[in-house]
C-alpha cells in the first residue's frame, strides 16, 4: 500500500510516517521542510502527481497554530485552503482511492455550546484557524461529491507527548518546569489530552475504512489545565503556584470512533504526561 503524508515533517506527520511504515505501508512523506526520506513540497502551488500509483493520502500540513493563524491570515488561507486544494487535486490525478483530512475540534466552538460533543455539534467560524479547517472539511466534500473521492475527516482534540514543539501547553509547562517554578494563572480551562501515539493510530486506522464524513479523535475524558500543570511540576521538582478563574471546557465524545474505526485511547493522561517527562529528562546528545 502506497500512502502519501503531508506535513511529514511535524510532530503528528512523524508519528504517523512511523506507524505506517511499521505496518507495512510503502509511504511517501512531503513536507516544506527538509528531512530523512522526505521530500520538499510547497504545497501553495499546483502539484504534479507526486506518487505513482498512489493509494491513500494523508493531509496533515497546515498552518496549525491559532495564534499564527491570527497573525497572518492570509497566508493561512492560502496554505491551509489553496494547499488543500492542491492536495486534493493532486490525489484525484495520483489514482488515490482515500484522502484522511486533519481537522480539529475547534470548529465546534470553545467553549462548545455541549459536552461531551459530537460530530453533530453546530460548527461555528471563531477565528481563522478553525474557518480554514471548516473550508478544508467542505472542500473534501466538495471532491467526494463532484469527483468520487472518499475522505475521512479527523476531528483532533488536545495532540500531546514528547518531541511536540514550544507553543504548546505540555511542553511549555515542562520548560517552565525546567526553571523550578510553575506560576499558573487565567482560566482553569479544560481540555481532552490526546497522545500522540493514540492519534497516529486513528489515522492508521481511518485510512483502512470505507466511511466517509467526521469523526472525533480524543480522549474521551476532560481533564483541567491546573491538574496537568501540578504533575508537570512535582516530577519535575519544581515550585507549583496558581492563580486561575473559571475557565472554559472541551470534551470529545468519541463513541463514532469506537464505532467506526474500533478505535479508542490506550494511553491515559498520567501515562501520556508520565512519557513526556521521561523523554524531557532523558541525557541530551552532546552535538560535536
Amino acid at each position: 500500500m502506497r500512502a502519501l503524508v503531508t506535513g511529514a515533517a511535524g510532530f503528528i506527520g512523524s508519528h504517523v510516517c512511523d506507524l505506517l511504515r511499521r505496518s507495512d505501508y510503502e509511504v511517501f512523506g512531503v513536507d516544506s521542510r527538509a528531512g530523512d526520506s522526505l521530500k520538499v513540497v510547497d504545497i501553495t502551488e499546483p502539484l504534479p502527481v507526486l506518487v505513482n500509483n498512489l493509494d491513500v493520502v494523508i493531509h496533515l500540513a497546515a498552518l496549525s497554530h491559532p495564534r499564527d493563524c491570527d497573525t497572518n491570515p492570509a497566508k493561512a488561507f492560502v496554505v491551509n485552503n489553496y494547499g488543500t486544494l492542491n492536495v486534493l487535486k493532486m490525489a484525484l490525478e495520483g489514482g488515490a482511492r482515500k484522502v484522511v483530512f486533519a481537522s480539529s475540534a475547534h470548529v465546534y466552538d470553545i467553549p462548545p455550546r455541549y459536552l461531551p460533543t459530537d460530530e453533530v455539534h453546530p460548527l461555528r467560524l471563531n477565528n481563522t484557524y478553525t474557518t480554514t479547517k471548516l473550508l478544508g472539511e467542505q472542500l473534501c466534500e466538495l471532491y467526494w461529491q463532484n469527483h468520487g473521492l472518499p475522505y475521512t475527516i479527523l476531528r483532533l482534540f488536545n495532540a500531546y507527548g514528547p518531541g511536540q514543539g514550544a507553543g504548546y501547553f505540555v511542553p511549555d509547562m515542562i520548560q517552565k518546569a525546567r526553571t523550578g517554578r510553575i506560576d499558573l494563572r487565567g482560566g482553569n480551562n479544560t481540555k481532552d489530552w490526546v497522545y500522540i501515539d493514540d492519534v497516529a493510530r486513528a489515522f492508521l486506522l481511518a485510512l483502512q475504512s470505507d466511511f466517509v464524513g467526521p469523526i472525533n479523535v480524543g480522549s474521551g475524558v476532560e481533564t483541567d489545565l491546573h491538574t496537568i500543570a501540578a504533575q508537570i511540576a512535582l516530577a519535575m521538582g519544581a515550585e507549583f503556584t496558581a492563580s486561575l478563574t473559571d475557565g472554559t471546557r472541551m470534551w470529545g465524545d468519541i463513541s463514532r470512533a469506537k464505532r467506526i474505526l474500533g478505535w479508542e485511547p490506550q494511553v491515559n493522561v498520567k501515562e501520556g504526561l508520565d512519557a513526556c517527562l521521561d523523554a524531557a529528562k532523558a541525557p541530551r546528545p552532546v552535538l560535536s
